[in-house]
Protein backbone atom coordinates (compact mmCIF):
# COMPACT_ATOMS: atom_id res chain seq x y z
CA UNK A 1 0.00 0.00 0.00
CA UNK A 2 2.72 2.12 1.05
CA UNK A 3 4.25 1.53 -2.52
CA UNK A 4 1.55 2.35 -4.58
CA UNK A 5 1.31 5.54 -2.54
CA UNK A 6 4.74 6.90 -3.09
CA UNK A 7 4.38 5.92 -6.91
CA UNK A 8 1.30 8.46 -7.34
CA UNK A 9 3.64 10.86 -5.49
CA UNK A 10 6.30 10.70 -7.72
CA UNK A 11 4.32 10.22 -10.69
CA UNK A 12 2.79 13.79 -9.69
CA UNK A 13 6.03 15.34 -8.69
CA UNK A 14 7.14 14.71 -12.69
CA UNK A 15 3.96 16.24 -13.73
CA UNK A 16 4.53 18.96 -11.72
CA UNK A 17 8.18 19.44 -12.87
CA UNK A 18 7.46 19.14 -16.82
CA UNK A 19 5.01 21.59 -16.09
CA UNK A 20 7.17 23.97 -14.36
CA UNK A 21 9.72 23.41 -17.34
CA UNK A 22 7.07 23.82 -19.75
CA UNK A 23 6.16 27.47 -18.08
CA UNK A 24 9.94 28.16 -17.67
CA UNK A 25 11.11 27.15 -21.29
CA UNK A 26 8.08 29.59 -22.80
CA UNK A 27 9.05 32.91 -20.46
CA UNK A 28 12.30 34.08 -21.60
CA UNK A 29 12.08 37.44 -21.72
CA UNK A 30 13.87 39.73 -20.09
CA UNK A 31 13.20 41.53 -16.26
CA UNK A 32 13.59 43.97 -13.82
CA UNK A 33 13.96 43.03 -10.48
CA UNK A 34 13.94 45.90 -8.15
CA UNK A 35 16.00 44.91 -4.87
CA UNK A 36 14.71 48.19 -2.82
CA UNK A 37 18.27 50.18 -3.31
CA UNK A 38 19.11 48.50 -6.90
CA UNK A 39 17.44 46.82 -9.24
CA UNK A 40 18.81 44.08 -11.74
CA UNK A 41 17.90 42.94 -15.47
CA UNK A 42 17.83 39.25 -15.96
CA UNK A 43 16.06 36.81 -18.08
CA UNK A 44 13.32 35.78 -16.91
CA UNK A 45 13.79 32.23 -16.91
CA UNK A 46 16.88 32.58 -14.93
CA UNK A 47 14.59 34.23 -12.30
CA UNK A 48 12.23 31.53 -12.60
CA UNK A 49 14.74 28.30 -12.31
CA UNK A 50 16.21 30.20 -8.97
CA UNK A 51 12.58 30.66 -7.13
CA UNK A 52 11.79 26.94 -8.64
CA UNK A 53 15.32 25.67 -6.95
CA UNK A 54 14.59 27.54 -3.46
CA UNK A 55 10.72 26.32 -3.67
CA UNK A 56 12.25 23.16 -3.81
CA UNK A 57 14.72 23.38 -1.42
CA UNK A 58 11.79 25.12 1.58
CA UNK A 59 9.78 22.09 0.50
CA UNK A 60 12.31 19.60 1.03
CA UNK A 61 13.46 21.06 4.42
CA UNK A 62 10.02 21.21 5.15
CA UNK A 63 9.31 17.62 4.58
CA UNK A 64 12.57 16.30 6.83
CA UNK A 65 11.51 18.38 9.85
CA UNK A 66 7.99 17.14 10.01
CA UNK A 67 9.36 13.21 8.85
CA UNK A 68 11.84 13.99 12.16
CA UNK A 69 8.71 15.31 14.11
CA UNK A 70 7.33 11.95 13.06
CA UNK A 71 9.53 9.97 14.32
CA UNK A 72 10.10 11.66 17.45
CA UNK A 73 6.37 11.10 18.14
Amino acid sequence: MKDKKQQIKLIFSLILLLLAVIFVVLNTNPVAISFGFFAVKLPLIIVLVVMLIIGVLIGWFWGANKHKQSKKS
